[in-house]
């Protein structure tokens, strides 16, 4: 039997449903880190499947893992029950079918040591599956690696989520002393990378991988509601708004998909905006209530980049040509 030590120097929350498939071997990479001063709390969020009895036959043999019932449901309300019952000095979220690198808790711990007050670090990620990656996930991977290397997170907070959910640690205290669990909203884990900025946390990049991230057909992200497109552009838009409560206008560069669904939650939101696009000349009627104009006329106090950004630097240095700062008033979205 390994014991857990009484005052452990890192808490991991692990939220599981249904992941019989993996958590073992999940398990495996965390009992193999080369930091062993860790506690393990896995918050079972009501699976169907033998995960429990795999995680309570584990437990029998390792006294730093230890397994609850979620009291209430879903992702969210593990991550609270499980901070709350956290005796770790830092803390840190690993899902139920990913992996750690065996030097991730070192590497993250490690970098804390000359860090100040509200601070989360950060490594790069890596995909892998037992069939190919779509190229989608292989460009996120690629972009997150991206942030790591420019340490640039908050100016591209807008468009994606800048941080894996399984791939952070922060100080426990201060996770509880900013009640960061408590307030999320779903995305979860994107929303926590907004509260981190509304609250003056930096993030430290760490230049290895620190997650092993499994791409499969069951990943929650892929099947749940919480997840799907409108799901972030409701968040992000409603972040913005906190941030930028009254914008005498906002320009939306792009009338695909993306520019279509800020158009519409910022009507919703009675908020100011306009519409450009390359191609204004083909929309022979109004967009959302909006005419459709030439980017060249573009004046607005903030702008929204909604095109899918294949040239990016010939668009930034458009929006800069025209006076805008990315990350400051202009965002991708």
């Amino acid at each position: 039997m390994i014991h857990v030590p009484v005052n452990p120097a890192v808490s991991i929350i692990t939220p599981l449903k249904n992941a019989s498939a993996w958590i073992h071997e999940t398990i495996e990479s965390i009992q193999h880190q080369s930091f062993k001063d860790w506690e393990l709390i896995i918050i079972d969020d009501h699976s169907e499947d033998d995960s429990f009895a795999i995680v309570s036959g584990i437990c029998t043999h390792d006294n730093r893992i230890r397994i609850l019932r979620n009291e209430g449901k879903g992702i969210i309300s593990a991550l609270n029950q499980g901070l709350s019952d956290a005796k770790g000095t830092y803390i840190t979220r690993m899902d139920a079918d990913d992996l750690m690198p065996g030097n991730r808790l070192q590497l993250m711990v490690d970098a804390f040591k000359d860090l100040p007050e509200k601070a989360v670090v950060t490594g790069k990620v890596r995909y892998f599956s037992e069939h190919p990656v779509s190229e989608g996930y292989m460009k996120y991977e690629n972009w997150l690696n991206e942030r790591i290397e420019r340490n640039d997170f908050y100016d591209h907070i807008f468009r994606e989520c800048i941080v894996a959910s399984p791939n952070w640690m922060g100080r426990t205290a201060e996770f509880n002393n900013y009640r960061l669990f408590e307030t999320l909203d779903y995305p979860e884990d994107y929303d926590l990378c907004f509260r981190w900025m509304k609250n003056g946390f930096g993030i430290h990049p760490i230049h290895e991988t620190t997650l092993l991230w499994r791409e499969h057909p069951g990943r929650t992200s892929r099947n749940s509601a919480h997840y799907q497109q409108r799901s972030f552009f409701t968040l992000k838009l409603n972040w913005l708004m906190h941030f930028y409560p009254a914008p005498a206008s906002i320009g939306i560069i792009g009338t695909g998909t993306k520019g279509k669904l800020c158009a519409e939650l910022l009507r919703k939101a009675h908020y100011p905006f306009n519409l450009y696009d390359l191609n204004f000349h083909k929309y022979s009627a109004p967009l959302y209530g909006r005419t459709v104009l030439s980017p060249e006329k573009i004046n607005d106090e903030i702008v929204l980049i909604a095109r899918y950004p294949e040239v990016i630097e010939e668009i930034q240095a458009f929006v800069e040509e025209k006076g805008y700062e990315i990350g400051k008033n202009a965002f991708w979205m």
